[in-house]
């Protein structure tokens, strides 16, 4: 057991940036970067839990529980939660993935020891006022996810992929789900997953270390410990071609591969070989059927990289017309990436891309607090930013053909296209 001051890891990044990972003597981590030449400070509660570790009953309800974070605490009401922080010149928010959930303040530096006393506040002390009130949103908030095509194939494009599995199944819930859902429900999942071990209090800006640590060990360090549930298993990948119809104008695609889960080394290869093909302007997808073909607006790749498993996929919007030839012109592009190496200046220049998406993120104090978050739950550690662009970097041709021959094929590909009816009926994605 650690005391609360044992340093699990302490390193400089710069001359001008400090950070220091600690753990409670409860089991809480504590995550803190001093960045001394700001003004601001970015400071989130993470738990190490989201929708993929619902049982099928329980879908939505971490969702749902994030809504409730904000109706009240024992010592203030949902307006002076939202007072204590906009008074203060800042912004109070949450968010939960499939993965994890985060509370998290952006505020001025001058109001970090505050902003650490109402997460804390948030965390312990959350009473879930206005239950029927916040199904009711959270019903409307589903209704609309389905009025938005492109969003709600995706959510389809996840089940399918991931059948009877909590990660394939939508963060938000469904009517069903979330109808069903009591206060009792929430609790006892609050109870099961929100528990010290789970817990990454992560803070980057213009802070003071320890006086900061000593605002988190009085915030944090009374959360009894309890063992928490096992991490959700490895899915099935299902293979398929589905359809689902809706009157509307365009069909929305999204087809994608088995991919690797959030530890596997070979996540970096999935990135660079999804930045080849759609993650640009310059990509192979965008140039080939939006910029000569003309077929459609919006057409990119995407990866998904969770604890249990990922993906490598593609999407696309297009007018019926357009579909066979788009879906064609697609799988083209991949089964050239099969078939012949990547010129290596293409290569580096996604390479390139990737490494400025990261360091130039790295610029915002929400994104640096988000990372050390992330990678203490994912790795155990914070792993360096020059580790990551090396991993990069060493990605190499022969890699990218190898993944692409590898995961490619009809047999392992999921599809789902969401649009009108029409005469034309495919049975497999030609690859």
């Amino acid at each position: 057991m650690r005391t609360k001051r044992e340093s699990m890891t302490t390193f400089t990044q710069s001359a001008n940036a400090h950070t220091v990972v600690r753990t409670l003597r409860n089991g809480v981590t504590v995550a803190l970067e001093r960045l001394p030449y700001l003004r601001s400070v970015a400071a989130g509660v993470w738990i190490n839990a989201g929708s993929a570790c619902e049982t099928p009953a329980q879908t939505g309800v971490s969702h749902f529980l994030e809504h409730l974070f904000f109706k009240g605490t024992k010592a203030r009401t949902a307006r002076q939660l939202m007072e204590a922080v906009e008074s203060r010149g800042g912004h109070l928010n949450a968010f939960t993935s499939r993965d994890h959930t985060c509370v998290y303040i952006k505020t001025l530096d001058a109001h970090a020891l505050d902003a650490i006393e109402i997460l804390g506040d948030i965390i312990k002390n959350s009473q879930f006022f206005d239950f029927e009130k916040e199904r009711g949103i959270i019903l409307e908030e589903i209704a609309s996810a389905e009025d938005v095509p492109e969003d709600y194939v995706h959510d389809v494009f996840c089940e399918r992929l991931w059948p009877d599995h909590a990660l394939g199944r939508p963060i938000t819930g469904t009517e069903e789900s979330v109808s069903g859902l009591s206060i009792e429900d929430v609790r006892a999942y609050f109870q099961s997953w929100y528990v010290p071990e789970n817990i990454i209090v992560s803070i980057a800006g213009n802070i003071e270390i320890e006086p900061a640590l000593d605002a988190i060990a009085r915030e944090f360090e009374s959360i009894a410990a309890r063992p928490s549930p096992p991490a959700p298993g490895r899915p099935a990948f299902g293979a398929c071609l589905d359809r689902v119809i809706r009157p509307i104008g365009q069909h929305h695609v999204c087809f994608g591969f088995p991919g690797p889960d959030s530890r596997d080394p070979r996540r970096f290869a999935y990135d660079v070989l999804s930045n080849v093909v759609g993650g640009g302007s310059t990509s192979r997808l965008f140039e080939e059927i939006r910029e000569q073909a003309g077929l459609a607006y919006s057409i990119y790749s995407f990866h998904y990289c969770y604890r249990p498993a990922g993906t490598l996929g593609v999407y696309a919007a297009v007018a019926p017309e357009n579909l066979t030839q788009t879906i064609d012109l697609a799988c083209r592009e991949l089964r050239k990436m099969r078939e012949e190496p990547v010129p290596e200046s293409e290569l580096a220049m996604n390479r390139e891309m990737l490494k400025a998406n990261l360091l130039m993120g790295l610029e915002s104090t929400f994104n640096r607090m988000a990372r050390q978050a992330k990678s203490l739950m994912i790795h155990g550690r914070i792993v360096p930013q020059d580790e990551v662009v090396e991993k990069i970097e060493a990605v190499s041709v022969e890699d990218v053909q190898r993944l692409a021959h590898e995961i490619f094929a009809s047999e392992q590909c999921a599809a789902v296209i969401l649009g009108p009816e029409d005469a034309e009926r495919m049975k497999a994605f030609p690859l």
